[in-house]
């Protein structure tokens, strides 16, 4: 019985021992997993990792995209000054327009150029009405956003279309990168003029606006009221003139050194320093998203579009996209998980995945 006892123990003490030499050997490899470099299967090398991210945009970015850059203004509705700046490529496989987002400005997307022009696109990008060099709509002062009507950021957009984009892409395909905002004047530009573009992509688009802890139908009965009685360029309550704060977690981004490479320009440029909306621009605002995703509307969007939806999005809901994917005629969507508003913005882990859908869904569409 004695012997029987002890080869148990004996048998146990292996096994036991067996089992922490794997359990070792597994967290051994999770571990190298997570701290392996993500790297992006479509750009290889071209891709910018984040520990080089700040170094590398000031020494090789910036100074590539200084070389191909040229930039002007057009004139767009009320006499307003929009600018633009093109980059353009020895025998591009296609052209993409970009339409940028909230507050932003085209500074925020040179990481974006840098990598569509170095995979043989041409990009043309303008500043929406009211955002960076473009003419200024602020009324309580000069941070604030403001737009006459949302209607104006689409026409805008096909008169740079018409005047800059068309005279000087070649006969390759027109594709149109769309982020938040931009990807709602985006999305109604499909709408409302169809056969401009070959292929789409909304990322994060605007298609219902996130009203925070106010419920949406309230915050639409308070913005009515508040164009009603004269105070459509009041801000919106809770918002205000811009305020030089570093606030990486209340962003949309997940990569600090993204974040930090465009706080820091915005912070060094009066033109890019933007604060909260008006009232009109979210009276404007519901009343264009309401119309995009309306059936009749966007059952009108017939070229294929991939749509990419945010995980922890506190800018936009996920409402309005779902209702748009679901009647546009050629829309995937795409959830990206673990990620951010500003999925241009993400970390390396996040963004590789992005890029790779990005560029395959965009060179699928030029073939």
């Amino acid at each position: 019985m004695k012997k029987f006892k002890s080869k148990l123990l004996k048998f146990l003490s292996a096994v036991v021992i067996t089992v922490i030499a794997l359990s070792t050997v597994s967290y051994g490899t999770v571990y190298a997993e997570e701290t392996s470099v993500p790297t992006s299967e479509k750009l290889g090398s071209l891709f910018i990792n984040e520990d080089n991210f700040i170094d590398t945009m000031k020494t090789v970015v910036e100074p590539y995209l200084d070389s191909i850059t040229k930039s002007g203004y057009i004139v767009g509705e009320n006499e307003g000054k929009l600018y633009y700046e093109t980059y353009v490529v020895p025998n591009a496989k296609g052209s993409i327009v970009i339409s940028h987002g909230f507050t932003e400005n085209l500074s925020k997307y040179r990481e974006m150029v840098y990598y569509f022009t170095k995979q043989g696109y041409s990009v043309y990008a303008m500043e929406h009405r009211g955002h960076g060099y473009s003419v200024n709509l602020g009324v309580k002062d000069s941070t604030q956003i403001n737009v006459e009507k949302f209607d104006y950021y689409v026409t805008d957009l096909k008169k740079f279309l018409d005047e800059i984009v068309i005279p000087n892409k070649g006969e390759e395909k027109l594709l149109l990168y769309a982020h938040s905002m931009g990807g709602g004047i985006g999305a109604k530009f499909l709408e409302d003029y169809p056969g401009y573009f070959d292929a789409a992509i909304l990322s994060s688009p605007m298609l219902e606006i996130n009203t925070g802890n106010v419920p949406s139908w309230i915050a639409k009965i308070i913005a009515c009221g508040a164009v009603t009685f004269s105070m459509a360029d009041n801000y919106v309550s809770g918002q205000g003139p811009y305020e030089e704060v570093y606030d990486f977690d209340g962003s949309g981004a997940t990569s600090k050194n993204r974040y930090d490479y465009a706080y820091e320009i915005t912070c060094n440029t009066e033109e890019y320093k933007k604060g909260g909306a008006s009232y009109r621009w979210l009276q404007e605002s519901f009343n264009a998203t309401k119309k995009i995703i309306d059936k009749n509307n966007a059952s009108k969007v017939e070229i294929p579009v991939l749509l990419f939806q945010a995980d922890n999005d506190t800018y936009v809901n996920d409402g309005g996209q779902n209702t748009f994917a679901k009647y546009a005629k050629n829309c995937e969507l795409v959830f990206v998980e673990g990620s951010k508003h500003e999925l241009y913005k993400q970390s390396d882990d996040i963004l590789t995945g992005y890029l790779d859908k990005v560029f395959e869904f965009y060179d699928n569409n030029v073939q």
